[in-house]
């Protein structure tokens, strides 16, 4: 699969660079690894939400949300 390619660019390159998978820096391993272990270290779930604390105002705000998307994707339609 990563001998082939369609693209004529890539069908110009030799196969052994279509092989090799894109290497990082030593840095940019180390940051990302903190980026993970802090990921994992946060709580980032929100709470779960009430049904009973709904209000008239969270319903206006979806509808207009819906209705403005709705008639986005109709213009682009048409």
């Amino acid at each position: 699969m990563f001998g082939t390619a369609r693209h004529p660019f890539r069908r110009s390159l030799p196969t052994h660079v279509l092989r090799e998978m894109p290497k990082h820096e030593p840095e940019v391993v180390s940051a990302m690894r903190r980026a993970e272990e802090r990921l994992r270290e946060m709580d980032v779930r929100s709470e779960p939400v009430n049904l009973k604390r709904i209000t008239m105002q969270d319903v206006r705000d979806f509808l207009i949300a819906y209705c403005a998307c709705f008639l986005a994707v109709a213009v682009f339609i048409a």
